[in-house]
């Protein structure tokens, strides 16, 4: 008779994207778990005397250091408390630049419509990109948590697209949602 694995035998949902992901390069960090501010700013850090130590130049630097800001408090914001120890965060340096992923577990209607607006988004050229952040910018809609869907654009302006979107079901009510995203020299 076969038993159920415990969560510690499972591990972590995000272990083989991690394993994939760091195979090509030098793991700058990986955080697995609930992120608050402290170890946000801990990883920012790491970020920045990584870009040091490699002689990434400033603009390199800047553009990292604003997609390792926008992925971790979109995480840290967005993650429901129930699930915020599913929130997992990497940063990986590869000969061409970096590879950055984040990702948490949501229910599926948000992980569904996020994959579907990076989808979106991917297939918008730069021009059509500034006129959304204008629009999104003009929306009043947004919280005081955000919402209006700065954060996500912000990415996809920043990094080389595509944007990868990486759901992966969880139950029958929630799925993980990882974002992979690459920053080219």
């Amino acid at each position: 008779m076969q038993t159920a694995l415990s969560i510690a035998e499972q591990g972590h949902w995000s272990d083989e994207l991690a394993r994939r992901h760091a195979a090509g390069g030098t793991v700058v960090f990986t955080h697995i778990g609930l992120l608050d501010r402290a170890e946000l700013d801990r990883l920012m850090d790491l970020s920045g005397s990584h870009c040091i130590s490699s002689a990434v130049g400033v603009a390199m630097r800047k553009r990292l250091v604003n997609l390792v800001v926008e992925g971790l408090e979109n995480i840290r914001r967005h993650t429901p408390d129930a699930l915020a120890h599913t929130a997992f965060a990497q940063l990986v340096f590869e000969s061409g630049g970096y590879r950055l992923v984040f990702g948490n577990a949501a229910p599926q209607v948000i992980v569904t419509a996020l994959s579907h607006r990076i989808g979106i988004l991917n297939e918008m050229d730069e021009a059509d990109l500034r006129e959304h952040h204008l629009k999104l910018l003009a929306n009043d809609g947004r919280t005081e948590r955000g919402g209006a869907g700065l954060g996500l654009l912000t990415m996809v302006r920043k990094s080389n697209r595509p944007v990868v979107a990486h759901a992966i079901p969880r139950d029958s009510g929630t799925a993980f949602l990882a974002l992979e995203l690459v920053l080219a020299a």
